[in-house]
């Protein structure tokens, strides 16, 4: 074989290898196609755990309404009680916010009810009172809680949403939470949750986070949206899919104009705001 077709050869090689790189990186990390549904949520500004503050406690029904009252999104969190009944709570344990000790999972819906949020007189709601107190007035974005795949939260979701005719969008950190909902309603709209994992030290050099920090899970559920961390819009990936795929994107969570109008200017569609009135 002469020189030049050894050359050739090489370089035909690392142009397939390139190729085949590009290739697999737009599996990875690409959106599914836009339908157009997601455009209206793009105007939506969601209350972090509803619009809570001056004696209103975080996911609770005092937040909820006023957020309803004063025509911003709420965002929200649902996981399963005892019982597998939704309720809605951040935490996984209840210490921070209810100052009880065991997991949220420990108890009853029931008994989570009658446990005082941050010492008002807020209970835990249930995901269905919730549903039923907002009732379609403004849109929701529901976040999926869980670490587990097989604990059935996603199947519940999609059982209480079955009859809601209101807006909402499902997020969850958790990919393969996701791929259920998409798998069961593929009509719902979904998007992943995401943050700059490394700067965690629980997280830091983990390959699991790594996919999750660089959107390389998304071929498992191919998301409507992306709610990322409101420091990760220098990502290279997380700008690619928004000039390429027009994927539109949350940023959390905002805590002053400031910060809204800096998300806003580094490409964010919306934000997910807390401790502050933005304007609408």
């Amino acid at each position: 074989m002469e020189v030049y077709e050894i050359i050739l050869l090489v370089l035909g090689i690392a142009v397939g290898i390139i190729a085949l790189g590009i290739l697999l990186f737009l599996f990875l990390v690409s959106t599914r196609r836009s339908d157009g549904r997601m455009e209206k949520y793009k105007s939506v500004k969601f209350a972090h755990r509803g619009l809570h503050g001056e004696g209103r406690a975080e996911n609770s029904m005092s937040a909820f309404m006023r957020a309803r009252e004063n025509g911003f999104g709420i965002e929200l969190d649902v996981r399963l009680s005892a019982d597998g009944e939704l309720v809605v709570f951040h935490d996984n344990d209840l210490d921070r916010v209810c100052g009880k000790e065991g997991r949220v999972a420990d108890y009853t819906a029931a008994e989570l009810r009658e446990m005082k949020l941050a010492g008002t007189n807020d209970g835990i709601p249930t995901f269905r009172e919730v549903l039923e107190a907002i009732d379609g007035a403004v849109p929701l974005l529901i976040e999926i809680k869980s670490d587990k795949v097989k604990d059935g939260v996603s199947e519940r979701v999609l059982e209480e949403l079955k009859d809601y005719r209101g807006d909402y969008i499902v997020e969850s950190f958790n990919p393969f939470m996701l791929r259920k909902i998409r798998r069961g309603r593929p009509d719902i709209l979904i998007g992943i949750l995401s943050c700059i994992y490394k700067k965690n030290e629980k997280t830091r050099g983990k390959p699991l986070y790594s996919l999750l920090e660089n959107l390389y899970l998304n071929f498992l559920m191919r998301p409507d949206f992306i709610a990322y961390e409101k420091d990760g819009y220098a990502k290279r990936n997380l700008r690619f899919l928004r000039h390429t795929y027009r994927a539109p994107l949350f940023a959390w969570t905002i805590e002053s104009a400031e910060e809204e109008a800096a998300a806003i200017s580094h490409g964010f569609d919306s934000v997910i705001f807390e401790g502050y009135i933005p304007e609408k």
